[in-house]
């Protein structure tokens, strides 16, 4: 006990190193802890599901029809579990947001329809109730609904007697059966309701909307569960040869589906903020070296009377024990401040349980001190006491040989490398952003405001496109409204769907005589709402609800330049290739040719389009958008009492303006690249340090040969050239080194970046030159304390 006191008084007696160790080694594994419990949250856990390994993804797809995912039509997910062998079940949901009027002010609740089985197959309980009955699965079956944790706990309370209670979705009353688990799914639902689907839908095999999920057999993996479903679907093409041939079945695992988009970010940050802790030990090292250095005489008189060099060894590494359970503990404090900041900034993350500092992540901070000291403390402390100290002693400070100081240097090097490097990509990821931020649309989103008003897909349509029409026509009418629309997705939304046209007028088709082209059901005046051009022919007709027009449609100049070799399409006519199965159906008259919007994503290429002209009523559920004619806040003001005085009992939800909505899309991007360059700048900070610790170390080491070439007539300002030149030496390998490593890691920031190159050359030269100018003003400061020796005084020292 009596040598832990000695450890710290020890430490007491050098305040300032002991602080600024703790904190650099607080600050390392505090951010590296919070960042685990991240990626163990995401990555790691399984999904909050009993056996969930055996969950998985199940989609369609068609390779020919270059189609390698497709939502599931209702009949074939029904033949999919009659006919296969290796699942337990499969279910499927979609998404459908419902207007609850059950208050007395509408309320937009998001909401899912789910089909047979859907928790079973899931194996999860409900919270209180029950789920779904057969009977209330069928189509005319009761209205039943289960609802989620987070409406129970704000509406009710999180009372039990919320079984039975009513709710009044879209027009009709919902017995509420259940209460699901806070941790169940990954999206904020608040209701999920019986699909019910009809048996005509049933009957429609093109009519794909279901997403689907499977729970396989015990023992069977999911090549085995993709070769059966297979199987499956190769009886139904010969069984239903118009529109099951040439389809397959996409099986992968269910937690793939949910976190593999965040995967490789998730990584890139985590080994980010892994190389900030390795900088971190290169730098407490270096400090420590430097402390070693000056108690060489110290530990000399210890050794001299009688201390062995285990002993020696001991007293040290009691101090550097008693630095990192300071640093630990200081880093678990900073990573569950952390961990909490995180969980309200990643809410989109696929986390269910949230974000928690749990014992692994405390096991991995104790592991990851542990490391640090064995990196920072041990190690210097092993070189330093191999000297020979009756030498040191006897030597009595009068400078030393520069080769005592290469473990430093390395270690200064090493710092200069993986700073670059994290700076690097820090400057391109903010590149990155600005592109994106500034790439061109196709359309000018400013003064347009979007919005939704609350309409379910099994509501009457007739009336639903009524109230569309009367909407536009009265937002249109409003005092400063330029223009007025509506279409199924909003652009660069990531919510594509694809189909398969066929030009009527052959122009240029693929070798299946179809072409694979993304799909928006819009209104007329929403390309003009949303600053859209046409470039030729002209915008949607004026179709309404109770008329039967012939189908119109615009194309893109996308489509035009690959499919029409330059010609003019306008009067030209096209069908979808589940029209050619009937032989009535009427083809669609293109009117017209867009620009190209960046439709699928704001990172992709405009690829090429239909706009298909729809009759209102056509899709319930749309994305309204109004241009203004000046600022859109008054615009915001105006819809709500239009919608109450159209129908009062629907909800009016998503309002905001279209460039907050594009901005909401850059929240990934914008985050990624603020965490980076904030690891980035403590790095060259802790960098910074490494630097000026070392040359410290020279000068302090040196103290009398400096004095000695000073007396002999050295100019202050050669005695710091010749400090600052061995900082440039050591700078430009580690500049050397950190460029090599920004190229190895090329693969991984190219799958990262927009628009800019991995190895650009501005960004580099940038980073360099940032690096020189903070490493230059770190080692100027003690060289320029080193010129300013009193030569005497230094000659006469120890």
């Amino acid at each position: 006990m009596q040598h832990w006191k000695l450890a710290l008084r020890s430490l007491t007696h050098r305040k300032a190193f002991a602080t600024a160790v703790v904190a650099i080694l607080a600050l390392g594994i505090g951010a590296n802890t919070a960042v685990f419990s991240v990626v163990d949250a995401i990555l790691l856990r399984p999904l909050p599901f009993p056996d969930s390994e055996r969950l998985v993804t199940v989609l369609e797809a068609s390779p020919s029809k270059s189609e390698a995912e497709s939502l599931i039509a209702p009949g074939r997910l029904a033949d999919w579990n009659r006919m296969n062998h290796t699942f337990e079940g499969i279910a499927a949901s979609y998404t459908e947001n419902v207007t609850d009027t059950t208050g007395y002010e509408p309320e937009r609740l998001a909401g899912r329809r789910v089909s047979p089985g859907y928790f079973r197959v899931f194996g999860s309980k409900p919270l209180y109730g029950r789920t779904f009955t057969p009977d209330e699965d069928v189509s005319g079956g009761p209205n039943s609904v289960v609802i989620g944790y987070a409406l129970w706990t704000r509406r009710y309370h999180q009372s039990p007697g919320a079984i039975g209670q009513r709710l009044t979705l879209g027009g009709k009353g919902y017995t509420i059966v259940g209460v699901m688990p806070k941790d169940f799914q990954t999206a904020n639902i608040d209701v999920w309701i019986p699909a019910q689907v009809s048996d005509w839908l049933m009957r429609i095999r093109e009519a794909r909307f279901y997403s689907g999920v499977g729970r396989m057999k015990p023992g069977i993996g999911i090549a085995q569960a993709h070769d059966d479903l297979a199987r499956v679907q190769r009886q139904l093409g010969e069984q239903f040869p118009q529109t099951d041939k040439g389809w397959s079945a996409v099986v992968r695992s269910l937690k793939e589906t949910r976190v593999g988009e965040y995967r490789k970010t998730l990584l890139f940050v985590f080994g980010a903020v892994a190389m900030l802790l390795l900088i971190a030990v290169a730098n407490i090292a270096g400090l420590m070296l430097t402390q070693l250095q000056r108690r060489e005489r110290e530990m000399a008189i210890r050794s001299s009377i009688g201390a062995t060099r285990t002993q020696v060894l001991g007293a040290v590494m009691r101090e550097i024990l008693l630095i990192a359970v300071l640093g630990v503990a200081l880093g678990c404090a900073v990573a569950a401040w952390l961990v909490a900041a995180l969980d309200k900034v990643f809410t989109t993350l696929p986390a269910p349980g949230g974000f928690q500092l749990g014992w692994r992540a405390l096991a991995f901070a104790a592991l990851a001190g542990a490391g640090a000291v064995m990196l920072s403390g041990l190690l210097p402390a092993l070189q330093a006491t191999r000297a020979n100290l009756s030498a040191i002693l006897a030597q009595a400070g009068r400078g030393g040989s520069g080769d005592r100081h290469q473990w430093q240097r390395g270690l200064v090097t090493a710092q200069v490398a993986l700073t670059v490097l994290l700076l690097a990509s820090a400057g391109l990821m903010l590149r990155s952003y600005y592109n994106l931020a500034h790439v061109d649309l196709g359309f000018d989103a400013s003064r347009t405001v979007t919005f939704h008003m609350g309409a379910a897909w099994d509501e009457d349509r007739t009336r639903i496109g009524q109230m569309q029409e009367e909407l536009v026509d009265r937002l249109e009418r409003t005092p400063g409204v330029e223009a007025a629309g509506f279409a199924n997705f909003l652009p660069a939304s990531m919510a594509t769907l694809r189909y398969q046209v066929a030009l009527v007028e052959t122009a240029r088709t693929e070798e299946t005589g179809k072409i694979t082209t993304g799909e928006r059901s819009i209104s007329k005046g929403y390309l003009r709402a949303m600053g859209a051009p046409i470039l030729a022919g002209t915008d949607c007709p004026d179709l309404r609800t109770l008329a039967a027009p012939p189908p119109k449609a615009l194309v893109n100049r996308r489509f035009a330049e690959l499919f029409a070799k330059g010609r003019n399409l306008v009067g030209q006519h096209m069908r979808f290739a589940q029209d050619m199965v009937t032989p009535d159906a009427q083809p669609m008259e293109i009117v017209g040719v867009a620009g190209d919007l960046r439709e699928d994503s704001m990172n992709v290429a405009p690829g090429p389009y239909v706009y298909v002209c729809i009759v209102p009523g056509g899709w319930p559920d749309p994305e309204y958008v109004v241009r203004a004619q000046g600022s859109p806040i008054a615009l915001e003001q105006a819809v709500r009492p239009i919608v109450r005085q159209i129908d009062p009992t629907r909800a009016v939800f998503g309002m905001k303006t279209v460039p907050e909505v594009l901005n909401e899309s850059l929240d990934e991007p914008r985050l990624k690249s603020r965490v980076v360059t904030a690891f980035a700048l403590a790095a060259m900070l802790l960098a910074a340090v490494g630097l000026y610790s070392l040359v410290t170390l020279v000068v302090t080491a040196r103290t009398r040969e400096i004095g000695v070439r000073m007396t002999l007539g050295a100019e202050p300002r050669q005695i710091v050239r010749q400090l600052v030149t061995g900082v440039a030496r050591l700078l430009a390998m580690g500049a050397a080194a950190g460029l090599l490593l920004t190229w190895m890691a090329g693969r991984l920031l190219r799958s990262l970046l927009f628009g800019v190159n991995a190895m650009d050359s501005a960004t580099l030269a940038g980073t360099v030159l940032t690096l020189a100018l903070v490493a230059a003003l770190a080692a100027f400061v003690p060289a320029r304390r080193a010129a300013r020796i009193d030569p005497l005084a230094a000659i006469r020292g120890e």
